[in-house]
């Protein structure tokens, strides 16, 4: 529901800093955040929104403070969208050193070119995302209607080539099953396992839009294997497991 950004990495930063009584986190505050506390001063806290749209339109919605904290975008201060960041990265660091896009393997945000490129990638996270998929939807838990779609979740997946309109949530994507779209497009075989032998096919499918770089991402289709898996210190849900 697009918070998680806000509970795996907003609320684990703040507690550090905090503190936290209880949970997986607990431990005192930071000495940083006990003396200005003391001192009576204000933190400041450098986001990484860019001058990209997207990152615009999201900074736009944000208020410059709040009871703990003051919020500067120093990117936008400087005027660097994602391809400037990209290019400075490029410069000083390497090409190796960009970083891919930080979202969960089983992202319900992520594109169909992305998809392709987890099959080619990790087939093996994007089986078990199928699997996450599958069970959310035929469990006991699962809020699928089959009288409303004429059919059960899986008879739809396995025979049909779309799900018919409706406003409920018919899988991960946010309009459309992972499973449907990996049978109709050919990237599963019967049993729902990635068809490892078809990997240049995905691969040539695993390209970002053009205006990709000024959104979300992201150089992973010109990025060389071994430059798939940065550091966990640097946010790489997206290849974790």
């Amino acid at each position: 529901m697009k918070s998680c950004s806000i509970k795996w990495k907003q609320g684990p930063q703040d507690q550090y800093l905090k503190g936290a009584a209880s949970g997986p986190n607990a431990a005192p505050a930071h000495p940083l955040w006990a003396r200005t506390q003391l001192a009576g001063e204000r933190i400041v806290e450098l986001i990484g929104y860019d001058c990209g749209k997207a990152d615009r339109r999201r900074s736009a919605a944000l208020k410059p403070s709040d009871t703990d904290f003051d919020y500067v975008y120093p990117l936008q201060v400087i005027g660097w969208d994602r391809a400037a960041c990209v290019a400075a990265i490029v410069a000083v660091l390497g090409a190796d050193m960009v970083p891919i896009k930080s979202a969960c393997f089983f992202c319900p945000a992520s594109k169909q070119w992305e998809l392709y490129w987890l099959a080619a990638h990790h087939p093996t996270l994007l089986e078990r995302a199928l699997e996450l998929e599958r069970c959310a939807l035929t469990g006991r838990h699962s809020r699928f209607d089959a009288v409303e779609f004429g059919a059960s979740w899986d008879e739809l997946v396995r025979s049909a080539d779309r799900f018919p309109s409706t406003s409920t949530t018919v899988g991960l994507g946010r309009s459309f099953a992972w499973n449907q779209w990996a049978r109709v497009n050919q990237v599963v075989d019967a049993q729902f396992r990635v068809r490892r032998e078809d990997r240049s096919r995905f691969l040539r499918l695993a390209k970002p839009p053009a205006d990709a770089g000024n959104n979300a991402s992201d150089r992973r289709a010109a990025l060389r294997p071994h430059a798939l898996h940065p550091s966990p210190r640097v946010g790489a849900e997206f290849v974790g497991g």
